[in-house]
C-alpha cells in the first residue's frame, strides 16, 4: 500500500504555504559529501536542482552534507548571498550539528554496537583549542580523530586501528555525552551516518536524491520504508570508455554501480546511458532518465559579438583533454582569423597546459583564467564554446553555452552532446578526439554568414529551453511518482549452494540452490561476479523455479580485460527488496573444460573463479576436471 497518495492535487495538504503538486507529497533532501569553494558541475546541479524544486513546488528542501570540513562554515549562508540557493533551501552539515547538539538530542543517535566502555580510555590528550585531535602512523595514515564540541567537551573518538594499535584495521566510533558519558557506538562510518540522517530525516515519508558518487558507494545500505533512496549517475559508468576488451566499471562509482538495486531509484542524465547501463544488467528496472536542468542564461541572438571569441569552461584534469582545444587553436593561423580561447577552470593539468601554451606561442590567444566564480556568464560574450572531454554525464556547460546563445562545438563523446545537439543546427559535433576535425569546425564556423549564426543562436536558445527548470522538475516529479513507500523485503538469511557447474568453451553453466527467503518470491534474480583486484563486474539473469536458479555466462562476459581471480555470487530482487549471497560449492560439484577460466571452490567454501591471460584454448575434448584436478 502507498503510503503518499499517487495522486498530485494542487492543494491537498492544508500548508501555510501550499506545494504546487508538481511533486509527490512528502519532504525531500538532497545528500552530497560537502560544498566546496570551487565546485564543479555535479555540486551545481544539485544546487539548482533543490532550488527548482523549492521554487517550483513551493517547499523546503534541505542539503545533507557528511564531510567535517564544513564545520564552522555558514554554507547556507555563503550560497544565499551568492545566488546560488533558494531562500526555501536549507544546508545542513552532520559535524556541525552534532557539536552544536544537546545530550538529549545526541542520545537520538542509535548505536550498532554494545557498549564497550573502555573506549573512554583512547581519548587522545588534547593540544590546543582546534575542534579535533587526530594519531597517524609512520606513514602519515590516520588512525584516530577524536571531535569536540563547541564548548570544549569531548564529542566522538573514532578509532581506525581496533585489530593491532598503530596498523589500520578495524573502527570503533564512540559517541559520548557532556558528562563524558558513552552514548552510542559504531564499527563502521557508514552506521554512524545512518544514524544522523535517521534523526534528521524522522520517520514521515521523505524523498533522499544523493549525488554524489563518493557518498552513493556506502548509502545504498540505508534502506527506510518511509524513505525513497535516489542515486544520481553524473558521469560515465564505465572506467575507461572506448578502450577494447576493458569492461571494468568506473572505479569510484564501483560501490553502488554493483549494489543498483539496492536503491529504490537510479536515474542517468541520457536515454542512452540508461540503455547501455541495463544492457549490463545492472539493474533489475530501478534505472529511469531524468535530464540535468540548466539556468536559463537568456542570450541574446541578435546580440553582437566578435566572432572569435571563444570559452571554455572545465577542470584541467585528463577527462577534459583540454590540450586538444589548445592544439585546434593553434592550427587556426592568424592570417586566417582571429580567434582566441579563454579557458575556465583548474586542476592538476594546468602546469602541463601553461607549457603547452608556452610551446606553441600561443599566450595572446590562448588564456587560463583558473578557477573563476560565475563564469558561464562568459558564455553572453563568448562566440562559440568548445568541449572535447573523453566522456560526460550529459555536458551541463553545453546546455549553459547553447542557453547563453553561445554555439557549442563538441566532441561527439558518450554521453550527452549528440542528445542535445543537431549538427549545423544548433551547434556542431566533431568525431572524439580529432584535433585537426575540430580546427576545421571551429575555422568553418568563423567564416559562415551572419544571417546564419544568428538563426543557429536562436536555435540553441530554443533548444536550451528543453532543460529549463519547469520541464526537469515536472519529468522528477513523473519519476518519484510511481515510486511506492512499500515494505522493504528482506534477504538476511538468503544463502545460495551449488549444484553443479560446467565450464566450457561455450559458456559457464550454473544451477544454484536458494533457501532462507521464507515466503518471499524474487521477481529477479542473477547470477553476478566481481573481480578481486580492480572494478570489474557483471551478471547474467538467471532462470527460476521450486528454489532453483539456472544461468549460463557467456565466454565474452568475461573480456579480455579480465585476468585474475573473481568470486560469484546470486543476487535476487524483489519490489524494494534485494539481497545477495556467496554461492557455497564443493569440488563434486564442478568440472571445468577450458584453460581461460577454471572454478574452485575457496577454503571458506565458496565459488571462485580464475581468468587466464591466455586465449581459451580448444580443449574442450580434454578430460573433465574437477576443482582440485
Amino acid at each position: 500500500m502507498n503510503v503518499i497518495p499517487a495522486a498530485k492535487s494542487a492543494h491537498s495538504h492544508p500548508h501555510r504555504f501550499p506545494h504546487r503538486g508538481i511533486l509527490p507529497e512528502g519532504r525531500y533532501y538532497t545528500l552530497t559529501w560537502g560544498i566546496t569553494d570551487d565546485f564543479g558541475g555535479m555540486t551545481t546541479v544539485s544546487l539548482e536542482r533543490s532550488s527548482a524544486f523549492a521554487r517550483l513546488d513551493n517547499r523546503t528542501v534541505e542539503i545533507l552534507t557528511l564531510s567535517p570540513e564544513l564545520k564552522g562554515r555558514d554554507r547556507q549562508r555563503e550560497l544565499r548571498a551568492a545566488g546560488r540557493i533558494d531562500r526555501r533551501v536549507k544546508v545542513r552539515n552532520l559535524w556541525q550539528e552534532l557539536t552544536a547538539w544537546s545530550d538529549r538530542k545526541l542520545r537520538r543517535m542509535v548505536g550498532t554496537l554494545d557498549l564497550d566502555p573502555a573506549a573512554a580510555d583512547d581519548v587522545l590528550k588534547r593540544t590546543g583549542r582546534e575542534w579535533s585531535e587526530q594519531r597517524n602512523d609512520a606513514d602519515g595514515r590516520l588512525l584516530q580523530v577524536d571531535r569536540y564540541h563547541d564548548r570544549g567537551h569531548l564529542l566522538v573518538v573514532d578509532r581506525q586501528d581496533v585489530k593491532k594499535r598503530g596498523r589500520r584495521g578495524g573502527r570503533l566510533i564512540t559517541l559520548f555525552d557532556r558528562e563524558q558519558t558513552i552514548i552510542a557506538q559504531w564499527a563502521t562510518a557508514r552506521e554512524f551516518y545512518q544514524a544522523w540522517l535517521d534523526v534528521v530525516i524522522g520517520t514521515k515519508p521523505s524523498y533522499l536524491i544523493c549525488d554524489s558518487a563518493f557518498v552513493g558507494n556506502f548509502i545504498h545500505g540505508y534502506r527506510r520504508e518511509n524513505i525513497i533512496l535516489c542515486q544520481v549517475v553524473h558521469n560515465h559508468h564505465l572506467n575507461s570508455p572506448h578502450v577494447d576488451g576493458d569492461g571494468e566499471l568506473s572505479a569510484e562509482k564501483f560501490g553502488f554501480l554493483r549494489n543498483l538495486d539496492a536503491f529504490d531509484l537510479v536515474t542517468t542524465l541520457t536515454d542512452v546511458q540508461r540503455h547501455d547501463m541495463n544492457e549490463l544488467e545492472l539493474s533489475a528496472g530501478k534505472i529511469s532518465t531524468v535530464s540535468n536542468l540548466t539556468h536559463q542564461l537568456n542570450g541574446d541572438p541578435a546580440a553582437s559579438r566578435p566572432r572569435g571569441t571563444g570559452a571554455m569552461i572545465a577542470r584541467l584534469v585528463p577527462q577534459k583533454r583540454v590540450e586538444g582545444a589548445i592544439e585546434a587553436i593553434a592550427r587556426i593561423s592568424d592570417a586566417e582569423s582571429a580567434v582566441t580561447l579563454d579557458v575556465y577552470g583548474d586542476g592538476e593539468d594546468r602546469a602541463m597546459l601553461t607549457d603547452l601554451i608556452a610551446d606553441r606561442d600561443l599566450a595572446e590567444r590562448v588564456r587560463l583564467h583558473g578557477h573563476v566564480s560565475g563564469a558561464k556568464s562568459a558564455f553572453h560574450t563568448s562566440s562559440f564554446s568548445v568541449l572535447t572531454s573523453r566522456y560526460e554525464g550529459q555536458g551541463l556547460v553545453v546546455l549553459e553555452s547553447m542557453s547563453a546563445g553561445c554555439i557549442p562545438i563538441c566532441y561527439a563523446v558518450e554521453y550527452g552532446p549528440a542528445d542535445i545537439i543537431d549538427h549545423g543546427v544548433n551547434g556542431f559535433l566533431v568525431p572524439p578526439g580529432d584535433v585537426a576535425a575540430l580546427s576545421d569546425t571551429i575555422a568553418t564556423f568563423l567564416t559562415m554568414p551572419e544571417a546564419e549564426v544568428k538563426a543557429m543562436r536562436r536555435n540553441a536558445i530554443d533548444r536550451a529551453a528543453d532543460f529549463a527548470a519547469p520541464a526537469i522538475v515536472d519529468r522528477w516529479g513523473q519519476v518519484l511518482s510511481r515510486q511506492r513507500f512499500t515494505p522493504i523485503r528482506e534477504f538476511s538469511e538468503l544463502k545460495a549452494e551449488l549444484l553443479d557447474a560446467r565450464v566450457t568453451g561455450d559458456g559457464i553453466d550454473l544451477s544454484v540452490a536458494l533457501s532462507g527467503m521464507r515466503t518471499i518470491e524474487p521477481v529477479d534474480v542473477y547470477v553476478s561476479w566481481t573481480s578481486r583486484v580492480g572494478s570489474h563486474y557483471g551478471r547474467v539473469r538467471a532462470s527460476w523455479g521450486e528454489r532453483t536458479a539456472s544461468a549460463t555466462i557467456p565466454p565474452e562476459a568475461w573480456g579480455d580485460g579480465v585476468t585474475g581471480y573473481l568470486d560469484l555470487f546470486v543476487d535476487v530482487a524483489a519490489g524494494r527488496g534485494f539481497g545477495r549471497a556467496r554461492i557455497s560449492s564443493r569440488d563434486d560439484a564442478i568440472g571445468n573444460r577450458t584453460q581461460r577460466i577454471r572454478l574452485y571452490t575457496t577454503k571458506h567454501g565458496n565459488l571462485s573463479g580464475h581468468v587466464l591471460d591466455v586465449e581459451a584454448d580448444s580443449a574442450v575434448n580434454t578430460p573433465e576436471l574437477t576443482s582440485t584436478s
